[in-house]
């Protein structure tokens, strides 16, 4: 038998691992591996204060989405019920909106589930309508106002805005960017190239805010989970006969101080997560960026998001499939170890790789 490590993780969803013990860059994990476990340690850690769902139900949102046989629109509400009913009470503020016309579904208030589930249900079963985004961005910026801290905006949209020449939504976005704590995970549908354009300038207002295809956030809830919270954890398992595969650990990846490039070694481990994707066509990676305390909050976002993008960039590379790979960054919000020594902040530099199936 052998003792290993497992952690990152919560109940049916992997949202990153961490090796703990012997030198290895890689372990597969078995579903052994999580019957076993014991001695769980969990520890979420807020990144965000509060959580904007901005939500389209226009009439575009009723065509049918790809091969799934449902409206987009329909995958969106099945999506926030079924993650509001996994979602753990750390304090947060949720506010949602459809903005197509604006309508309060529940405004930003302390998240109780019970509550956000009947919100939900309130929601029309078919869109209908135009889009006025500037109208939902300038409503947004007046919700603002009652709240502080750190704001994850979902904005589910196709790009697409009614109004005159005078109403560019991207002027909004921008004062909202400027004047408050606010990302904007802009949740995408657009087919047009002129709409498109307009949702990656909305994501280039910060070093934070990114676009997310649709199918990939519909796909995967750990683009939610992970713009809300973190998970520390650390896991004692035993490990005896090999079982059905379900994921691989890997160690982190580190970098030197205010760079940016893999080193030959963390490319060596990304070729075993390569091998491992290539065989298991079906599994996902988690790619997650933190650095050390050292600069501006924008900075370390921006460093630790061009180290996520820098391991992405080389997964593409490799063939692996766009929508297998999340990438989240996260600055110095969520350091393992202390920044008050040199040793603290270079195991602080890193990114840490879960991959799950």
């Amino acid at each position: 038998m052998k003792a290993s490590s497992i952690s990152r993780m919560v109940p049916g969803i992997f949202v990153g691992l961490l090796v703990v013990g012997p030198a290895f860059a890689a372990e597969i994990i078995t579903e052994e591996d999580l019957v076993q476990t014991v001695n769980l340690e969990q520890k979420l850690v807020k990144v965000a204060d509060n959580a904007v769902f901005m939500l389209d139900a226009s009439s575009s949102m009723n065509s049918k989405f790809e091969d799934t046989g449902q409206t987009s629109w329909n995958l969106v509400r099945q999506f926030l019920t079924a993650r509001n009913s996994q979602f753990p009470t750390m304090g947060h503020k949720f506010g949602i909106y459809l903005y197509t016309p604006w309508k309060v579904v529940y405004p930003l208030a302390e998240y109780n589930r019970a509550a956000v589930a009947t919100a939900l249900e309130s929601l029309p079963a078919d869109g209908s309508g135009p889009t006025p985004l500037f109208t939902g961005l300038k409503e947004l910026e007046k919700a603002l106002k009652d709240v502080s801290g750190h704001t994850a905006v979902f904005l589910f949209t196709d790009g697409d805005h009614t109004g005159g020449s005078m109403q560019r939504p991207i002027d909004v976005a921008e004062r909202i960017t400027n004047n408050y704590d606010v990302c904007f995970y802009v949740i995408s549908t657009a087919k047009e190239d002129e709409n498109e354009q307009l949702l990656y300038k909305v994501a280039s207002l910060n070093a934070c805010s990114r676009v997310v295809p649709f199918s990939n956030f519909i796909q995967n809830p750990t683009y939610t989970t992970g713009a809300l919270y973190d998970v520390k954890a650390t896991e004692s398992v035993v490990t005896s006969t090999e079982k059905r595969v379900v994921g691989l650990k890997v160690e982190d990846l580190t970098f030197r101080f205010d760079k940016t490039q893999l080193r030959e070694e963390d490319k060596r481990k990304l070729e075993e997560v390569i091998r491992f994707l290539k065989e298991y066509p079906q599994a996902w990676v988690r790619i997650a960026g933190h650095t050390d305390n050292v600069g501006s909050k924008e900075v370390n976002l921006t460093v630790s998001r061009q180290r996520a993008e820098a391991v992405e960039q080389a997964l593409l590379n490799a063939g692996i499939d766009q929508n297998r790979i999340v990438t989240q960054w996260y600055g110095s919000a969520n350091p393992i170890a202390t920044n008050e020594t040199a040793e603290g902040r270079a195991l602080n530099r890193r990114i840490e790789i879960a991959v799950g199936m």
